[in-house]
């Protein structure tokens, strides 16, 4: 089972602060059946930002092992800017990979194929103008290895 699906794809995120985000992310992975513990998942990942969330150009990647997650899972979302890091600009679009406790280290694995892929400026134009959830996952699955 692919990582991506389009039940992972929030275009229209609103979100307060980075928690908010999380948060809403957190949910949205336990209501497509891939985890059980949203609130697991967001302590899991603010602990994980402690030590800093990866950013590149406005894509914000926060990331980690969770025993609330059942199935490794990355989950996009679009929205009007979020901050993670004070010293960089908000994130317009978010990354969140989660992995059961048990995957090792598959988080990273994901993280340096999305760090990759964010260094094309067409992949991260179409990651912000594309109109629908099974278009963001089918351009994401496209570069599954």
């Amino acid at each position: 089972m692919s990582v991506y699906s389009s039940d992972l794809v929030n275009l229209e995120l609103v979100a307060t602060d980075k928690t908010d985000a999380i948060t809403q992310l957190a949910q949205l992975v336990v209501s497509a059946g891939r985890a059980t513990d949203a609130q697991q998942i967001v302590a899991d990942v603010l602990a994980r930002d402690e030590m800093g969330t990866p950013q590149v150009d406005g894509v914000a990647i926060p990331h980690a092992r969770s025993a609330g997650v059942s199935e490794p899972s990355v989950v996009v979302a679009r929205t009007n800017g979020v901050t993670f890091d004070p010293d960089e600009d908000p994130a317009d679009v978010i990354f969140m990979i989660l992995v059961p406790n048990g995957e090792g280290d598959e988080h990273i694995v994901i993280l340096s194929g999305l760090a990759r892929r964010l260094m094309d400026p067409e992949f991260t134009q179409a990651l912000r103008s594309l109109q629908s959830a099974d278009a963001i996952t089918a351009l994401l699955a496209n570069g599954e290895a």
